[in-house]
């Protein structure tokens, strides 16, 4: 298990797991997919700059929900390895009477064979007040979520994890007529907890940008 130092908060939440079929391309498999889903507080990095002035930590105004990430954290096994591999997170978010389906994706490279075998994505605390109209992000609204790894375009592994009443089948069919966010969620390089943890998570693709 990871060490987690200087986090302000760690929330998780317990799904009934319903596992999916999955596709072996040539042999090639993914074994033990297990998304988890946490509220986390920002890393305390301390660092200096020559010449700049000290930056105090920002504190929420009044009103305003505490500055938490939602992350997406997925372990898993590998009969195989892997060049490249791609990540799909699919997660369900009931924000008052609506429903939201916020879609990203991450591709790590040189996946070797074995066990314990870590990815994670993360929503940014601006982001999650924006889904929630500012009103404080619980755990109660994540209502499901779809993790699928795929190798040159193919799926390998899979699983899906969801509240009581909400199947894989009944996601997998109807996630697709619902109200779409795609560009809410950033790989672990995107964000402040992109130094922490390198010999825990597997490695991401640099972006081309």
């Amino acid at each position: 298990m990871k060490n987690i130092p200087h986090l302000a908060m760690i929330v998780g939440i317990a799904f009934l797991a319903s596992s999916l079929q999955t596709v072996n391309a040539a042999g090639r498999r993914i074994e033990n997919v297990q998304p988890k889903v946490n509220l986390v507080g920002s890393p305390e990095i301390m660092a200096s700059v020559r010449g700049a002035q000290p930056k105090k930590q920002r504190i929420a105004g009044p009103g305003e929900p505490a500055p938490v990430w939602l992350e997406f954290e997925t372990d898993f096994d590998t009969a195989d390895e892997f060049p490249e591999l791609t990540m799909k997170c699919s997660v369900m978010l009931q924000l008052g009477k609506g429903i939201k389906l916020v879609e990203g994706e991450v591709t790590l490279v040189d996946v070797a064979k074995g066990k314990d075998r870590h990815a994670v994505m993360y929503i940014a605390p601006k982001t999650l007040n924006k889904l929630s109209e500012n009103k404080p992000f619980t755990m109660t609204m994540v209502r499901a979520i779809l993790v699928e790894l795929s190798a040159q375009g193919e799926l390998i592994g899979a699983n899906f994890k969801g509240s009581p009443g909400i199947t894989a089948d009944a996601f997998t069919q109807g996630k697709d007529k619902l109200d779409k966010v795609t560009d809410a969620m950033l790989n672990k390089s995107q964000t402040p907890f992109g130094p922490l943890f390198w010999d825990y998570y597997e490695a991401i693709k640099p972006s081309s940008r």
